[in-house]
């Protein structure tokens, strides 16, 4: 009788190391392939990265998408400032829609020109002071494109992180006031790419405006599904290890 007992305990301290076994080799597997796909996707952020922005942040900092979309509005204002004449010249602001994306970047050109050291003015300024205006400077936002293409999974269950991808495109007009002469006429686009940890998530995705936020490729059935696929795929692997090793 005692002998049983050992050959039965026995056999279920061999069954408890296989199935803690099996999930080790699952959740190595797991981590060496998330760890990869990480790694190359830092070493192509690096390429990607807008020169005003760094191409890697330091260990605390959080890029929101609020504060990217504005980061690469002032990298575009700085490229087209190369046609402008030498500051303290004054520019004239024409913005040609009215709308949330437009009013972002009217900000980001009165704060890089500003600070370059131009006179900036914009329509609701003394027109007296506009009849001296050296340049217009016109600007039309096209598109604000924020997606989230890939989110990494431990086992298909716990989120890990999520890639994001911003794309800013505005068409810009330089113009030069007394001869109407152009300066430029250019749709300047800029672009950056991360990955962001999934507890920053929340700070990073915003609902200020309709284009900080979006929806990650996971949301809906799909992704629901996947999860439903890989958690039977688990429960089906450990059914059927017990039953091959079943007395």
């Amino acid at each position: 009788m005692n002998h049983l007992f050992k050959e039965q305990s026995g056999s279920g301290r061999i069954k408890v190391s296989m199935v803690i076994l099996l999930t080790s080799l699952i959740l190595w597997a797991s981590w060496s392939l998330n760890a990869g796909v990480a790694l190359a996707q830092v070493e192509s952020t690096q390429l990607s990265a807008p020169l005003s922005l760094p191409a890697v942040a330091a260990a605390d900092t959080v890029r929101s998408n609020v504060w990217l979309t504005e980061a690469l509005m002032a990298e575009i204002v700085a490229s087209t400032a190369r046609v402008l004449p030498a500051p303290p010249a004054a520019i004239q602001l024409e913005q040609l829609r009215f709308t949330n994306e437009d009013d972002l970047f009217k900000a980001a050109v009165v704060r890089v020109l500003g600070g370059l050291g131009y006179d900036v003015y914009i329509a609701d300024d003394d027109p007296a002071m506009q009849a001296a205006v050296d340049c217009l400077y016109s600007y039309s936002v096209h598109g604000i494109e924020l997606q989230y293409p890939e989110v990494g999974r431990t086992l298909g269950l716990w989120r890990r992180w999520i890639d994001r991808e911003l794309q800013v495109t505005v068409q810009v007009d330089v113009t030069m006031a007394n001869s109407g002469r152009m300066l430029l006429s250019d749709r300047v686009q800029r672009r950056f790419s991360d990955r962001v940890p999934d507890d920053d998530f929340d700070i990073v995705d915003s609902d200020l405006y309709e284009f900080t936020t979006a929806e990650t490729s996971e949301s809906g059935w799909k992704g629901r599904m996947e999860e439903i696929i890989v958690l039977g795929t688990l429960a089906g692997l450990v059914a059927v290890y017990f039953a091959n090793t079943g007395d």
